[in-house]
């Protein structure tokens, strides 16, 4: 750019600036001084957030009960792949305040649940039998239950809801000496057919 074109932009510059301030600059001004007569706006100043450690949670007296369940182990029947019969062991958690070994014989006697049946497993005790009581005395444990455990079915059957009771019995016993009583009465001979029982009870109790 030549010199003379600068100084012709100059000269343009300075008579726009004459320019408006003859037309504009009383209105100019006013609006300066307005904005000089406002009032000043503070910031507040943002504080830091702080940051609060939350502790662990402590377990709860029930939060523990149900963390620590104890378990215990029924026995119902099943068959295994070439239709033989066996005994399968399935696992309870125990209620709170509930007796171990008292919570596994009622599980017994309540049968197989829907999940357990879908898998095959199912039981020879019958569904009218009842517990009548179990009695804790030392170092022994009466389970006494009403004469319906004894009838309906053949020798297998009864042989079978014999070890169902057995093998629950003596898994969730501690080692202490188990006996059946029915209606009140220690038994010898169970079943139509009178099968004799040895007792304490255990594994080989139904053995001549």
């Amino acid at each position: 750019m030549s010199n003379f074109s600068k100084i012709v932009i100059i000269i343009l510059l300075v008579l726009s600036f004459l320019f408006i301030k003859e037309k504009y600059g009383d209105e100019i001004f006013n609006f300066i001084a307005q904005l000089r007569a406002l009032p000043k706006v503070e910031i507040p100043e943002i504080k830091k957030t702080e940051t609060v450690e939350i502790p662990e949670e402590i377990p709860t007296e029930e939060a523990t009960t149900l963390i620590n369940k104890e378990k215990v182990s029924v026995y119902f029947l099943a068959l295994d792949s070439n239709d033989n019969g066996i005994y399968k062991k399935v696992t309870r958690d125990v209620i709170a305040g509930e007796d171990k070994f008292d919570f596994a014989i009622k599980e017994l006697l309540k049968g197989p649940n829907l999940v357990e049946k879908s898998l095959g497993a199912y039981s020879e005790i019958p569904k009218n039998t009842k517990l009548l009581g179990i009695k804790h005395k030392g170092n022994k444990i009466i389970i006494d239950l009403n004469s319906d455990f004894q009838y309906g079915g053949g020798t297998d059957s009864i042989y079978s809801r014999m070890m169902q009771l057995i093998e629950t019995a003596i898994n969730n016993s501690d080692n202490k000496k188990i006996y059946l009583y029915l209606d009140g009465e220690q038994v010898n001979f169970i079943g139509g057919e009178g099968i004799m029982i040895t007792q304490p009870l255990n594994e080989k109790s139904l053995e001549i």
